[in-house]
């Protein structure tokens, strides 16, 4: 038995509820956080290349060209950085672009990305929402917008219209998913 008192200091900042919650969606970004940068952006190259390999045959990618676009998921705190060097996009990370991190971002939480990529919303009615905002460069923004908007489902490889129908199926079970 400690003759000293016995008392329990608050964490700054963290309520009593907030202590003790379950971990939510924001752990998802966790993994990426903590791994190396090149053992996230090498094979998000790859798989961003085979998803869009015919649009960036037929030059529909040329626009970025030595530009950099930065997708942020905002729920998850995670960030991409997307360029084009004039036959493939490559994932980066913002220490390669030296005077400005990026030209153009696109920011929304994870489901409307998840909304975006299985076709279940189209990027107009996300960003009239409000669901997903583009900062920086908007005529960049627009081009990017306009790119994925006119890019169907089916012109994508199959395991990636498998990967989309799966986004839609957990998009209809993440709790407030439908909510706005």
């Amino acid at each position: 038995m400690s003759l000293l008192p016995s008392f329990r200091l608050p964490l700054p900042g963290i309520n009593g509820r907030e202590r003790f919650k379950k971990p939510g969606i924001e752990l998802l970004g966790l993994p990426v956080k903590l791994l190396p940068a090149t053992l996230v952006n090498k094979p998000l190259t790859r798989a961003i290349n085979h998803i869009f390999h015919t649009p960036i045959e037929e030059g529909d990618f040329d626009f970025l060209e030595d530009r950099c676009l930065k997708i942020h998921i905002t729920d998850i705190d995670v960030s991409f950085y997307i360029s084009f060097d004039g036959s493939q996009l490559t994932a980066t990370s913002p220490r390669r672009f030296d005077v400005q991190m990026h030209d153009v971002e696109f920011q929304g939480d994870s489901k409307a990305f998840l909304k975006l990529a299985s076709r279940q919303e189209d990027p107009d009615t996300l960003f009239f929402q409000r669901s997903l905002m583009i900062e920086g460069d908007t005529e960049l923004g627009l081009g990017v917008k306009n790119l994925l908007d006119s890019l169907e489902l089916e012109q994508l490889p199959i395991p990636v219209q498998k990967l989309a129908w799966f986004g839609q199926q957990l998009q209809k079970k993440m709790p407030l998913a439908n909510a706005h």
